[in-house]
């Protein structure tokens, strides 16, 4: 009778940690603000934000923008620009996560496409794209990078790989 059990509590176990993990990822992108620190495209460094959003910098380049994502429950999704602390625009888009280490949002006009998803740590991800479609100038279909923190805005130029 124990022979039995140990091979069926061993898979149970299996299965609730793939699964679980699943969850976790799900539930940690599903129930929390995120704050859009940087956006990247083809392999380069420069943080396009401040190209983009209006008034995400000063006059002495200090960041005052913040875009702030809030991933509903429906597969809705909802984005709002903050530009020194005053609500500029926001936009709803749609998102979907068809595997656990990847998510499809779209939203705006420079975030459309399936990322892949790498957890920095609890408070900090990294999503990559190969086929992030950029409307704003035309720019099209391009590699992408969004650098995202949870529940807090962090410093751009901290959330580099070091």
């Amino acid at each position: 009778m124990n022979t039995l059990l140990t091979p069926l509590l061993l898979s149970f176990l299996l299965s609730f940690a793939f699964f679980s993990c699943n969850k976790v990822t799900h539930t940690v992108i599903l129930k929390s603000q995120h704050h859009l620190n940087s956006f990247e495209i083809n392999g380069g460094s420069t943080n396009f934000m401040p190209g983009v959003l209006p008034n995400y910098v000063d006059s002495t380049g200090k960041v005052i923008g913040d875009y702030v994502i809030y991933l509903l429950d429906n597969g809705l999704m909802r984005g709002e620009y903050y530009s020194n602390g005053d609500l500029v625009y926001y936009r709803t888009g749609i998102w979907d996560m068809p595997h656990k280490d990847s998510i499809y949002m779209n939203i705006d006009v420079f975030v459309d496409g399936t990322f892949y998803i790498e957890l920095v740590d609890a408070d900090e991800m990294v999503m990559s794209s190969d086929k992030n479609n950029i409307k704003f100038f035309n720019i099209g279909k391009v590699t992408s990078v969004l650098r995202i923190s949870n529940g807090q805005k962090l410093n751009p130029a901290g959330t580099k790989p070091k």
